[in-house]
């Protein structure tokens, strides 16, 4: 059962806290009681307002970091953070408040580096293609690879060479979605290697 303190820090979110701000700042104002109500805490003015500095300290010292590092170049820890965390599961956006970088320049070091991407809405039967920087012909048995048909790092298990499709790979995959074996076409695997030798962890 949830307690009262995580019903509040679910409702205390950037998207509430920016609709109590414009509320208080319209005109006629929204009303402090129906601001707590919104961010969900008891009425209380004092911790109200605490909170809402707090956010627009916190948003205005974001500004600043971004403005600070806007047109300045990747630095190799940034690379390799924003791959390894995009590979982890992390999206672009959380990456991009993570650094204080916008989302173009996280994509931008995606598709720079030939890292697979993901689908925003996985498809099973049209798999995203694999950038040219990591299509392979063959694998090696346990090397960690990313699936496009399962949108999944795998690591391959077996290798089969067919007169029809070349090699097959029965792989497992090792998303937390999935945690099976899988069959699949060289085609449809990315090598990791590349990302690797940038220091990537995979």
């Amino acid at each position: 059962m949830a307690t009262r303190a995580n019903k509040e820090n679910e409702l205390l979110t950037p998207a509430n806290l920016d609709r109590v701000i414009a509320g208080l700042e319209a005109t006629p104002k929204m009303t402090k009681k129906d601001a707590c109500a919104i961010i969900g805490i008891a009425y209380n003015t004092t911790r109200l307002d605490s909170l809402i500095e707090k956010y627009q300290e916190k948003n205005a010292r974001d500004a600043s970091r971004r403005q600070a590092l806007r047109g300045k170049p990747a630095t190799s820890e940034e690379i390799v953070y924003t791959i390894q965390e995009y590979l982890e599961g992390a999206t672009v956006d959380a990456i991009s408040k993570s650094i204080y970088r916008g989302p173009t320049f996280i994509k931008a070091i995606l598709e720079k580096y030939d890292v697979p991407v993901r689908q925003t809405s996985h498809d099973y039967f049209n798999p995203e293609l694999i950038p040219d920087g990591a299509t392979r012909t063959r694998f090696v048995i346990g090397e960690i690879v990313y699936s496009a048909r399962y949108d999944s790092i795998a690591r391959v298990d077996t290798e089969t060479l067919t007169e029809k499709y070349g090699y097959i790979y029965r792989i497992w995959l090792l998303a937390d979605k999935w945690k099976q074996s899988a069959n699949s076409e060289a085609y449809e695997l990315a090598s990791l290697e590349h990302l690797r030798k940038l220091g990537v962890r995979v």
